[in-house]
């Protein structure tokens, strides 16, 4: 996802009456290939699962762009209160 395909999600969601706000998880490509790798050894006990291949990851990853520093975001460090805090103040500027 690209910050221009945010953005028209974004405009779709506050057209409706919807409070948006953007939340980056970053990690690695070590970090999120271990917690693939960890649900593929699952797989073939869950028939609603399926396998992901590592270049599977790769390939979806080069389609992701982060969020660029003007673009309004809040990067979770596993802090749920700081993602709390940015809905609140966005809520409350969507109503001034």
């Amino acid at each position: 996802m690209t910050p221009d395909d945010r953005a028209r999600w974004r405009s779709l969601a506050t057209e409706t009456g919807a409070t948006t706000v953007l939340v980056y998880l970053e990690a690695s490509h070590e970090e999120l290939w271990a917690r693939v790798s960890k649900r593929n050894a699952r797989h073939e006990a869950d028939p609603n699962s399926i396998y992901f291949a590592e270049s599977d990851l790769l390939r979806y990853r080069t389609r992701f762009v982060p969020p660029e520093p003007g673009e309004p975001h809040v990067v979770y460090h596993g802090d749920p209160d700081s993602v709390l805090k940015a809905l609140d103040e966005a809520t409350r500027q969507g109503k001034a």
